[in-house]
């Protein structure tokens, strides 16, 4: 009888064996189904309705005047200025030169003006910067050169910062920025 209760529990034990492995391998179908993409799950650019937005209205704007574009402050620069930066930067390379400039008189010095202009050259022929110098004297009559004041300026031309002189010429000084907005409209 014992022999009867053995090839029993063997039989149990098969069938226990392969149902447990069907059901592991039914389950695995059943996971693999689902974590698969199907060619229905995955939306088309056609499946998604197109929404109707309105078109953007369109407003004529009148051009800016140049009294709108530039400072009041702003006066174009004089030759002399031009010329006293114009040789510094043909001191750096011959190829580049400025066209026109803008000047500020600025508060934060006796008699100086910030002058900026672009400046073109090989591979900056709709200009570059513009770069800032600072001039003292009256513009149609400058009593110095020009001396650099920004980056542009000072990567440009050969002309000084001004410090060997005690001056500490700054984008921060009174007619700096307006000088470069007026350049920069340009």
């Amino acid at each position: 009888m014992e022999n009867g209760k053995k090839k029993s529990s063997n039989k149990k034990m098969i069938f226990a064996i392969v149902g447990g492995a069907i059901a592991v391998f039914c389950l695995c179908i059943v996971v693999a189904a689902i974590m698969s993409p199907s060619e229905e799950s995955t939306p088309s650019p056609s499946a998604i309705p197109a929404t109707s937005q309105p078109e953007p209205t369109k407003i004529d704007l009148p051009e800016p005047t140049a009294t709108e574009s530039k400072s009041s402050r702003c006066v174009p620069a004089s030759n002399l200025q031009l010329e006293a930066i114009r040789l510094g930067i043909k001191g750096i390379s011959e190829q580049n030169d400025i066209k026109t400039g803008w000047t500020v008189k600025s508060s934060d010095y006796e008699n100086a003006w910030f002058v900026a202009a672009k400046i073109y050259g090989a591979g900056m022929e709709n200009g570059t910067g513009p770069g800032l110098w600072i001039i003292s004297g009256d513009p149609e009559n400058p009593s110095s050169g020009a001396f650099s004041v920004d980056g542009f300026a000072k990567e440009f031309s050969d002309r000084g910062t001004g410090e060997t002189l005690g001056f500490n010429f700054s984008m921060f000084d009174d007619g700096a920025q307006e000088a470069l907005e007026c350049a920069s409209n340009d």
